[in-house]
């Protein structure tokens, strides 16, 4: 594919002339010094024409104070540079938290676009005030192969094939496509391959939350179509620029008319005011992006937004994750547009969209973007390896230090979490590993199964990877689209998806996608809800405490892998596959319990029940009606047994007292007590009740 772009760079234009007649021993000099400062490695599609260099502090510091004239023959000899800017021209708005992560010290140098850009580096390298040197390289999406209009096909071959549960009608919601979701509630018959509890478990989720609008979750993707019959309510709104006026930064915070988000692909810098020439300095009052164009590509921003917060309720098309209940209720999606077709952001550019979720709300990054080589080692993608002599690069990326200043505590956004939490897609390579950044330690990455629980035939796996969610499976022979992930769509994508749905229109488009890119806003959307019902509960937790809940809170999917040739995936789908209920029952801090469908099943709650004690056990009428409880759990001798006949989930309120004189009448009385328990209804089981 190619890639085209106007580099975040493109504050101003460059051109570098070296020398043609270097010596082999130069080179080798060069090459070696180069291995010790070289970040980020040299596979991908590079920008030509255009380099990143992180300077140490002093020199950072000069050339911000105009001084660069002073410094500039130390750092590039007898190359001839036309400009050499700050590589984030508009400057975070934590200044401490940048500091802490160098990215005040990293600048761009533009030069001649003939000039190998090896050649550049190596030249770079040999300077003391370099401290490194990294590629301006294109940033890669993880895209859905496969692009199916739904309309049609759920008016015929879907609606044959049956539906994937009551979920409309459980949870009280009238969009008229979810019961074809079963990636939101699978009751198994929607197909015969299909299998119960093969979902995200939101139905029950939903009686807790449905989302709340102070999430906002920044898709790094194509962009969202913001007037989406399904989605136009869901937007993150920054009244500032949608109230002022047009090419114009109404809001200050360096960036021109974003009034849904920002389209990162070729933006650029306006009033740039050139001090003393082009190479002392430049100051910038706004960066100027394109408007948000959804229709470049197919529609794969729009579709993975739809996923987390499509709004519920509204009687139109999809359910979602965390859309909220059709009251303005549902989470806000934000676009930090970084593909717009064959147009892709450079690591400047990306790592600015970072900076911009962390500076303007964004609690959740939702990221379908990664390198597609496979790599072992976090120092192979943060730092590039070691040098010849076995020693260890220093320094890291520059949208590597981005995303940890978006993680950063310092930078929460949300008063229920402390960081913001970063989820990536873990690639579509069917490779052993999973994509960077997403096997950072401090990030998600997502892989994908089908309706029944089995991986999908293109998802990586293995080291790196932290959980599995729906990523559909389409079934070629039987021409299925069903088992494919339903969510909204744009009708008028460059590759075209059929429908109505266009920017200027308001009818439907809905649309099938399969991949690791639709299994991530999964994991995104119930992230959301869990941030969702922290804040209803008053609760505040960690980005790490956040993590280790969710991980946790899983479905082991390996019970269900036949074995052969399928092995290969046990044990590396990451935990497990993520479930709504468990995961904000960890978040409230109520114990969960696996009891299988259709049978009686005892529970040991001798952690949290004494055998000597009497206890009676409440049940509300929606836990009694979601797990089919046509007979009242007991509790004997510290065991629990209890029939659930559905697919469910909900919670026991165990009452009982302690301290009370039973022999005399008006004597001592007793102190109740209660303790509420999860029980999750699924149709498999461990024989303990699979305690979470």
């Amino acid at each position: 594919m190619k890639k085209t772009i106007l580099a975040l760079a493109a504050l101003a234009m460059i051109g570098v002339s070296c020398s043609k007649q270097e010596s082999v021993h130069e080179q080798a000099a060069q090459q070696h010094t180069l291995a010790a400062k070289l970040v980020g490695g040299t596979d991908g599609a590079t920008v030509p024409g255009s380099i990143l260099v992180r300077l140490d502090a002093e020199s950072a510091g000069l050339v911000k104070d105009g001084g660069f004239s002073l410094i500039s023959a130390e750092i590039f000899g007898d190359m001839e540079v036309t400009s050499f800017a700050s590589a984030l021209p508009i400057q975070p708005k934590n200044a401490e938290v940048a500091r802490k992560y160098g990215l005040d010290q990293w600048f761009i140098a533009e030069f001649d676009q003939q000039t190998p850009v090896a050649s550049v580096a190596g030249k770079l390298a040999q300077s003391s005030r370099v401290r490194s040197v990294q590629y301006n390289k294109f940033v890669e999406p993880v895209m859905s192969d496969k692009v199916f209009d739904a309309e049609d096909f759920i008016a015929t071959k879907a609606a044959e094939a049956g539906s994937a549960g009551a979920l409309v009608a459980d949870a009280g919601f009238n969009d008229p496509f979810a019961v074809h979701q079963w990636n939101l509630y699978n009751d198994g018959s929607i197909s015969p391959d299909a299998v119960a509890g093969a979902d995200v478990g939101v139905r029950q989720a939903w009686r807790l939350t449905a989302g709340d609008p102070s999430v906002v979750v920044a898709i790094f993707d194509c962009a969202v179509a913001t007037r989406h019959e399904d989605l136009k309510d869901a937007v993150w709104q920054n009244e500032a620029e949608i109230n002022g006026q047009d090419d114009v930064d109404d809001d200050g915070n360096g960036f021109i008319d974003d009034k849904n988000g920002f389209n990162f692909v070729g933006c650029y810098a306006i009033n740039a005011d050139y001090v003393n020439g082009a190479l002392n300095g430049q100051k910038q009052t706004a960066i100027k992006g394109k408007t948000l164009n959804s229709t470049a590509g197919s529609g794969h921003g729009t579709h993975v937004a739809g996923i987390i917060g499509a709004t519920n309720n509204n009687g139109k098309g999809v359910s979602s994750i965390a859309g909220g209940t059709g009251n303005g209720d549902g989470v806000r999606l934000m676009t930090c547009q970084i593909f717009e077709g064959s147009s892709y952001c450079a690591d400047a550019q990306n790592a600015a969209a970072f900076i911009y979720a962390a500076d303007n709300g964004a609690c959740i990054a939702q990221c379908s973007y990664g390198n597609s080589n496979i790599i072992k080692y976090d120092d192979l993608y943060l730092n590039g390896g070691e040098t010849e002599d076995g020693a260890k690069v220093t320094g890291s990326t520059l949208e590597n230090a981005a995303l940890r200043y978006f993680l950063d505590p310092a930078n929460s956004n949300h008063e229920s979490l402390e960081g913001n939490m970063a989820i990536f897609a873990a690639g579509n390579h069917k490779n052993p590993y999973s994509i960077y950044p997403g096997a950072l330690s401090y990030v998600i990455s997502v892989t994908a199964m089908g309706w029944d629980f089995l991986p999908g035939e293109y998802t990586n796996y293995g080291p790196g990877c932290k959980i599995v969610a729906p990523g559909g499976q389409y079934n070629a022979e039987a021409g299925n689209y069903a088992s494919m992930i339903l969510s909204t769509g744009v009708a008028a994508a460059a590759t075209q998806s059929p429908g109505v749905e266009t920017e200027k229109g308001t009818n439907r488009n809905y649309v099938y996608m399969q991949g690791t890119s639709m299994a991530c806003p999964h994991v995104s959307g119930v992230v959301a809800l869990g941030i969702s019902y922290a804040k209803k509960l008053g609760k505040k937790f960690t980005r790490e405490q956040m993590h280790s809940m969710l991980l946790t809170s899983v479905t082991d999917i390996d019970q269900f892998n036949p074995g052969g040739s399928m092995s290969k995936y046990v044990g590396q789908m990451g935990t497990g596959a993520v479930d709504a209920w468990k995961f904000l029952m960890a978040i409230e801090g109520t114990p969960t319990f696996l009891a299988k469908a259709g049978e009686t099943v005892k529970i040991d709650l001798s952690k949290y029940c004494s055998p000597s004690q009497t206890y009676e056990i409440a049940v509300d009428a929606a836990t009694r009606q979601s797990l089919g409880l046509e007979s009242d759990p007991v509790i004997r001798n510290g065991y629990l047994e209890i029939c659930c006949k559905n697919i469910g989930a909900g919670k026991l309120t165990l009452s009982s007292s302690v301290g009370q004189d039973a022999t005399l009448e008006g004597g001592i009385g007793g102190m109740a007590y209660t303790r509420e328990i999860s029980i999750a209804s699924r149709p498999f089981a461990t024989s303990n009740g699979g305690w979470l």
